[in-house]
């Protein structure tokens, strides 16, 4: 996609609803990352979004996450933010609601919907290909959004380059 290209996605309001919602968890989880529990299952979505640069679960991570989290935390929610945006008012959503999204807006949500596969996978214990076939009936449901937010991300990659495989 060039720069002065813009898209267009068309999105039924309960799509519009589902991804709302889940970009509004994904900036209240990153909001209040101070302030969680580190045993809660919210601390091990929030281990997916922030990940620990060292891996050695002590110092040096402490260290990495002190000098650089503020800032990616920041870039997270405003991605988080320009996705909702982009669907406007709720009173607007009739129907199909379109967007439209040019290179900076496709940018913020393709990570943006990357942040929320990332919470979701967390939620549901998803680490390796393959582990959704390990998913309980029960949360079945949750696994079909994951699904269909792939779809959607896949989506707006291939729109952006069509020879993305």
């Amino acid at each position: 996609m060039r720069q002065e290209e813009a898209m267009v996605a068309s999105f039924e309001r309960a799509e519009v609803e589902i991804l709302v919602t889940l970009a509004t968890d994904v900036h209240s989880l990153l909001a209040d990352a101070d302030r969680l529990d580190p045993d809660s299952p919210s601390s091990r979505a929030l281990d997916r979004l922030l990940p620990a640069a060292y891996g050695d679960g002590a110092e040096n991570d402490a260290e990495f996450r002190r000098f650089t989290s503020e800032g990616l935390v920041e870039r997270k929610v405003r991605n988080a933010e320009l996705l909702v945006e982009a669907f406007g008012e709720r009173d607007e959503w009739a129907g199909t609601v379109q967007v439209t999204l040019d290179a900076a807006a496709s940018s913020a949500w393709l990570r943006s919907l990357t942040d929320i596969r990332l919470t979701i996978a967390a939620g549901l214990g998803i680490e390796h290909d393959g582990d959704e076939r390990l998913i309980d009936a029960d949360d079945r449901f949750v696994l079909e959004v994951y699904g269909w937010v792939g779809f959607v991300q896949e989506s707006l990659l291939r729109a952006l380059d069509p020879d993305f495989s």
